[in-house]
């Protein structure tokens, strides 16, 4: 049987996350780049991402799991309160010089920064919260 790549989570918390209900429906799973991921924290799912393979007959079932539990990062873009898709990332405001200095010591020490100063903001509501969902389940006023 052949696996193929099902997503590339940001961190292995999230990808046992994934593979855990991915077991719960009888689709065998297994992640990769589990231990990069810890040492190559903070450089972005690009570099230090775990993948998560599945048989290539179970993908259709997988997929459809994912979008119904809302774990597809792409699908995510809506405001949880209003459910606008008028977001924007921002650093936070009271991180702002929390943020600045992180840059700095990480620049200077060759790590990858901390990625906990930002937060999405709606243009619409003004709502800040730290995750967009997948769906409008809210109408936009």
């Amino acid at each position: 049987m052949r696996t193929v790549k099902l997503i590339t989570c940001n961190d292995a918390y999230q990808a046992h996350l994934i593979q855990g209900a991915l077991e719960n429906e009888g689709i065998a799973s297994v992640l990769h780049n589990e231990l990069t991921s810890t040492v190559m924290a903070g450089y972005g799912k690009e570099v230090s991402g775990v993948d998560i393979l599945v048989y290539q007959e179970d993908i259709e079932k997988a997929l459809a799991l994912l979008e119904r539990n809302q774990m597809i990062p792409e699908l995510m873009r809506f405001c949880p309160h209003c459910g606008s898709d008028k977001i924007e990332l921002k650093i936070k405001r009271k991180h702002r010089w929390r943020a600045l200095v992180a840059t700095i010591v990480s620049t200077l020490t060759c790590t990858a920064p901390k990625v906990d100063h930002w937060e999405y903001v709606c243009s619409h509501c003004g709502a800040r919260f730290a995750q967009p969902v997948a769906r409008k389940d809210v109408p936009v006023l």
